[in-house]
């Protein structure tokens, strides 16, 4: 889902999608393919077109510090106007695991119709379980493939928010 992204005086489009450590990336009309890792220090190691950089990033509340190739950034997340109301972006579509560990549990299967809050993924990371829930009420379009007891890696795609109107056949993640 795109956003609207403010830097400066200056809006962009943005999209990004991430799968495992790769990502894809639009800004407007031009798209980028990268590959990210954490690092022990907190920051983040990104790789776009064979140029490494190393960033570190802070979130409050609608903006985002990022500090990168010896520059500071401020990016301001902007509200959409429906009518003449403006609304916050709706939540994120697509839910990535948030740790590396292992898949205990699939609650639901691609197609399924959920409720916001409800449990559709459980992993288990250093013997405690994470439970991963639904953003909002919506359709599974797509769900992880990775088998019960199979290994999950922080940042991998683990499913995605479709909705009644926009309902396609459902898809699992390689």
């Amino acid at each position: 889902m795109a956003e609207t992204v403010t830097i400066g005086s200056k809006s962009y489009s943005v999209n990004l999608r991430r799968s495992g450590s790769s990502f894809h990336l639009q800004i407007d009309d031009r798209n980028y393919e990268g590959e990210f890792s954490r690092l022990n220090n907190g920051s983040l190691e990104v790789i776009i077109d064979g140029r490494r950089s190393i960033t570190y990033s802070e979130k409050k509340s609608d903006e985002s510090y990022v500090f990168a190739d010896g520059i500071n950034y401020v990016l301001h997340r902007q509200s959409r106007k429906v009518g003449s109301v403006v609304q916050d972006e709706s939540k994120e579509d697509l839910v990535m695991s948030p740790i590396t560990g292992k898949l205990l549990d699939r609650k639901v299967e691609s197609g399924s119709s959920v409720s916001e809050g409800d449990v559709i993924i459980v992993l288990e990371a250093m013997k405690m379980e994470h439970r991963l829930r639904s953003p909002r009420d919506g359709i599974i379009s797509r769900i992880t493939s990775i088998e019960i007891g199979g290994q999950v890696k922080e940042g991998e795609i683990m499913f995605e928010l479709g909705t009644n109107e926009h309902y396609s056949e459902p898809t699992q993640f390689q």
